[in-house]
């Protein structure tokens, strides 16, 4: 039976004569929190019923495309000591009335900022280092030096983890010589991706080479479990989505597929790339992109600053791995010593960073695909 409009349903009416035995209770002041309390409690249960049903049907849902908080998310978020504290006051205790109380009145930071870091600094740097540069021989980039340095890395990478036979991916392939000595010298069906078509690739294409453009991040070619082995030389640093690529690399490899990777850690003194031009280290921690542009636009170079897209540490890295379901079977760094002279000179810079960091340019290591990601199992010490 529908209840008429002018009269109140039973339920109504048992809140309205509580609502109105409550108002006109002597008690009222001490009973309506308890009331509030109450009406509290069951909206947070009726929260709570919604939220567990949707946990319920959430297999249904695409998994989260964005990695955890971090490989330690399944620490509590909140730490509850026991036995339980005693309470905070109600009342605390004020301190003392100070006016103005965030006044300097000592400090042990230097009393005058450093000089600016200018174009005009940059230039007396790089007079003064004209003749020890941080590398004395860059990497050059002709025909036989291309081939001289694919021979080094394939050399290094199938002693590390075996490409003869196998199927195999280059991420960021540049001129595609790997991929085709990975064909030719061990036998492999060996692919290659870049972001960037090259000039050599015509020429290099073949049966068993394959060269191809193609960002991972945004839209691998490659089915999963495609690839036995993958490799990758100093690439991971001009990526702008580190970690999807880093996903899809996973995907693609077969369970139990190996990784060889190499990448330059941004902290490091050479990881500007602009060694070629500028002799001393970390410019890209001292100077900003637009003093670094104008300074080698000032000799003719042209560049919009530090060779650079992300910033990650080793610790970054690290936790991606484990994230993803990489298991790390091996892991050595390049490193160039730190110049303790250069490093006391701009401390109040440099020394924002751990002196550890400062030193290393480059990872190498094997990564092995684990399913599922858990297996990966706790990373090395950092």
């Amino acid at each position: 039976m529908t209840p008429s409009p002018d009269r109140p349903t039973p339920a109504a009416g048992r809140a309205s004569g509580l609502r109105g035995v409550v108002r006109s209770s002597p008690l009222g002041p001490v009973l309506r929190p308890a009331v509030r309390a109450v009406r509290g409690a069951r909206r947070a249960l009726a929260r709570g019923l919604v939220r567990a049903g949707s946990r319920l049907d959430r297999g249904a849902l695409p998994p989260p495309s964005g990695p955890p908080p971090s490989s330690w998310g399944t620490v509590p978020l909140v730490h509850r000591p026991r036995p339980t504290p005693v309470a905070f006051p109600e009342a605390p205790p004020l301190p003392p009335l100070v006016e103005r109380p965030m006044d300097v009145v000592r400090t042990l930071l230097p009393e005058a900022p450093r000089g600016a870091f200018d174009v005009a600094l940059f230039e007396r740097l790089n007079a003064e280092y004209a003749d020890r540069p941080l590398v004395p021989e860059p990497r050059r980039y002709d025909h036989e030096a291309m081939i001289e340095s694919a021979v080094g890395r394939l050399r290094g990478v199938h002693r590390a983890i075996d490409l003869a036979g196998r199927t195999v991916l280059e991420v960021g392939c540049g001129g595609g010589y790997e991929v085709w000595l990975a064909a030719h010298a061990l036998g492999a069906d060996a692919w290659g991706v870049d972001v960037a078509e090259r000039r050599a690739w015509p020429a290099l294409v073949g049966p068993r080479v394959h060269l191809q453009v193609a960002d991972l991040a945004t839209g691998s070619p490659f089915p999963p479990g495609t690839f036995d082995r993958a490799m990758s030389f100093t690439v991971w640093e001009h990526v702008e989505h580190p970690y999807r690529m880093l996903v899809e690399t996973h995907r693609a490899l077969r369970p139990g597929g190996l990784f060889w990777m190499k990448a330059n850690l941004h902290r490091g003194p050479q990881a500007s790339h602009l060694y070629r031009h500028i002799a001393f280290p970390f410019p890209h921690l001292l100077f900003s992109d637009d003093v670094i542009s104008e300074a080698l636009a000032r000799k003719g170079v042209e560049v919009s600053g530090a060779a650079w897209v992300n910033r990650l540490t080793w610790a970054q890295y690290e936790d991606y791995f484990r994230a993803i379901g990489f298991r790390v079977l091996a892991l050595r760094f390049r490193e160039t010593p730190l110049d303790e002279a250069f490093y006391e000179r701009f401390r109040d810079v440099l020394g924002r960073y751990p002196r550890w960091e400062l030193s290393r340019d480059f990872f190498e290591v094997v990564l092995e695909k684990v399913d599922p990601p858990a297996a990966a199992g706790p990373a090395p010490a950092r």
